[in-house]
């Protein structure tokens, strides 16, 4: 992940243009997260939400998991519905035919019937189509953006980013300006995956549920 003054950089700054001065903060490890904690601890850090944190980190990894399998079992499902389909008719006999019944089935664009046809055999539609159907029905199952309201650190998002398979993103929200200036600096402090899968917003999370469409989070 790089030393601590790697991932900080030039581009970390205080609102009047300072560089930080790590000193003044002491880095705190959980799981595979990092956050950069205050000397001043202007932002509360819930040490006693450990087993909190990893138990919602374990039944988010098996609701992205079951919900991976129900939409595999649904696109089973729609696969064989648009199967071959085979009507529950027999074919007659071709003795038992005349040769006028014989032309209309023809002309009217229906099974011919031949002498090699046995008589528990029955017209079915062609399998291309419906192979051309099944791959039209496949939908791509979008990965899932989680929301976490009162952020604070950003600790718990960032565990998610760096610890979860299959999620899209993670927005992180908190009322409170030091919580979210705080959670934007151990955004950037925990590397490229944190940069791309977490975002952080100044917002009631209330208003940002109303207010954001679900497609766009």
């Amino acid at each position: 992940m790089g030393s601590a003054q790697e991932r900080i950089g030039d581009e970390e700054k205080h609102e009047n243009g300072a560089p930080f001065d790590l000193n003044d903060f002491t880095v705190i490890k959980e799981g595979e997260a990092e956050i950069l904690m205050h000397a001043k601890n202007e932002v509360f850090y819930n040490k006693t939400q450990v087993n909190n944190r990893d138990m919602s980190i374990a039944v988010l990894r098996t609701f992205i998991s079951k919900r991976q399998q129900e939409h595999e079992v649904m696109l089973s499902k729609k696969s064989r519905a648009a199967g071959p389909k085979v009507s529950g008719e027999p074919v007659a006999e071709p003795e038992a035919l005349t040769d006028t019944v014989m032309h209309d089935e023809k002309t009217n664009g229906e099974c011919e019937v031949s002498q090699e046809i046995s008589q528990d055999e029955s017209c079915s539609i062609s399998e291309e189509p419906a192979a051309n159907q099944e791959g039209k029905g496949r939908g791509e199952l979008k990965p899932p953006v989680v929301l976490e309201a009162l952020s604070a650190s950003g600790l718990r998002s960032l565990r998610y980013a760096r610890e979860v398979d299959g999620i899209d993103k993670v927005v992180a929200l908190d009322n409170d300006k030091a919580s979210v200036e705080a959670c934007r600096r151990n955004i950037k402090f925990n590397g490229s995956v944190a940069r791309s899968k977490v975002e952080s917003h100044l917002a009631d999370a209330r208003v940002y549920m109303l207010t954001t469409q679900k497609n766009s989070m």
